[in-house]
Order: structure tokens, then sequence, then C-alpha cells
């Protein structure tokens, strides 16, 4: 693992969590996002890919790979995180039968892992279920027409079960409500390198996936003397250009251009 970020935004649920009192809850919950996270990890480092950064903050704990995840390795991966917290939470209903004195102990692990996942397999891009649902959809209108209805259901639940509990702590969710409502619906901005990846078309080159937001210096970046590359620019149309027309893009554009906006 290359990095290991803490946002401020979690260093003030920390102080919000020893002030209410609620810190066991904060560590139980912290502990089960840990295992769901690795849980993606090591389906992914089965699976080829390798941890890069490891992000925590106020609305939980996420890993970036250094590889963006293939399409036909995306749906082991994503459920991987919401198996874990269902076995752990099968594992702590086991002891509280073989020991039932043990529910004193675990009952808020326990919990908090049925929780994570439930709360998981929401079908909302980014959680998992939402990453499952997206890839599962070919066409993109029938996606977006999917995916507003299911935010929609979602904040209207949401905003009943508040309205019906009519608790305080219920309302700190209202932030995590409109986290999902406003957040975006893209995927990963980052590049993505496919290391030692052929294709029957390109055979002996390396392909590059990028993001079109991408600046045209940052690509230039990329080029490898010892290799030549395909750049794969996915959100522009699916367009394939390589080194050769890269450079001649950098000699007509400004080198801060987004590669969107001359990648037609």
């Amino acid at each position: 693992m290359k990095k290991f970020r803490v946002g401020i935004s979690f260093v003030l649920l920390v102080v919000l969590s020893i002030i209410t009192k609620n810190f066991i809850l904060l560590a139980n919950y912290i502990l089960a996002l840990y295992l769901h996270e690795m849980g993606h990890v090591i389906v992914a480092n089965k699976r080829g890919y390798t941890l890069k950064i490891l992000n925590l903050d106020m609305f939980g704990m996420s890993v970036k790979l250094n590889e963006e995840v293939d399409d036909r390795d995306s749906f082991a991966v994503n459920i991987a995180g919401p198996v874990v917290n269902l076995l752990i939470s099968l594992v702590c209903l086991a002891m509280y039968t073989i020991v039932p004195s043990s529910v004193k102990y675990l009952s808020v692990f326990c919990y908090c892992n049925i929780v994570l996942a439930i709360f998981n397999l929401i079908p909302i891009y980014p959680l998992d279920g939402g990453k499952i649902f997206k890839n599962s959809i070919k066409s993109k209108k029938v996606y977006k027409i999917l995916d507003f209805l299911v935010r929609f259901v979602f904040v209207v639940i949401s905003l009943i079960f508040i309205f019906v509990m009519k608790s305080p702590k219920i309302v700190l969710l209202l932030p995590i409500i409109l986290f999902f409502l406003f957040t975006s619906k893209k995927t990963s901005s980052n590049f993505t390198l496919f290391k030692n990846k052929k294709t029957k078309s390109h055979e002996g080159v390396d392909i590059v996936k990028i993001d079109g937001n991408m600046r045209i210096f940052e690509v230039v970046k990329m080029i490898n003397k010892k290799k030549f590359l395909i750049f794969y620019c996915k959100d522009v149309k699916n367009h394939y250009f390589d080194e050769d027309m890269l450079i001649d893009i950098a000699k007509i554009y400004p080198i801060d251009a987004e590669i969107k906006d001359v990648i037609k």
C-alpha cells in the first residue's frame, strides 16, 4: 500500500463520537469497515490488482487500486466487501448460540457488519451495489433513468424513516442522504494502466486507459520510451489513439487542454 489518507471530516467524526460518548460504536464501525475493504482488496489481489490508497473519511473507508477493475472482475471485487460483512455477522450469531454471554461483547460489532452489508448493497453509485448495478445495465440511457428512480426512492424512504423515528440522532442521516442524492455518478477519474495485457488487434502493445478529464500534458507524461502505447479513452465515445497522434495533438492544442475537448 502506497498511501493511507485520513480526511479532516473523519477527525471531526471521531471528536463528535467522543463528545457524544459513542466512541465504542465508532471503533466497531471502523473495524467492520476495514474488514469490508480488505474483502475487496483480497479478491482484487487474487485477480492481479494491487492496493494504492486507503481513504478514511466521514462517509467511511474506501480503497483505490492502482488499476481500474476490469468489467470481467468487477462483480467479484465489488461483492466481496458485503460478503465479508455478512460472513462475520453469521460468525457472531453462531457465537451467540454457542456462548450466550458473548452477545454482550459482539452485539455492536455484529450490528455494524449487518448494516454495512445491507447499506452497501443499495444500488446507488458509488456503493458496491451501485457499481454492480451500473455494470449490469448495458444501455446508458436505461441506466440513467433507473439510477434516477433508485436515488429518488432512496431519498423518499430515508426521509419517511427520519420523520417516523423522530430521533435527533437519526437526523445525522441527512448528510448521508444528501451525499447520495448529489454525488457524482462518474467512475474513477484517474487513468488506469492495463499492465501486461494484450489485445489481438494490437499484439505486443500496452493499452493505457485514461479519463477524458485528463489534460494533454498529463497523458504525455505517461509515454513509455521503451514501449509503444495505445491510449483508450473510455468516456469519449470509446476512442483509441496512439503516441504519435498524441504528440501531434500536443503541437496543435494547449498542453493544459482536456483530452475530451480534443478527441472528438
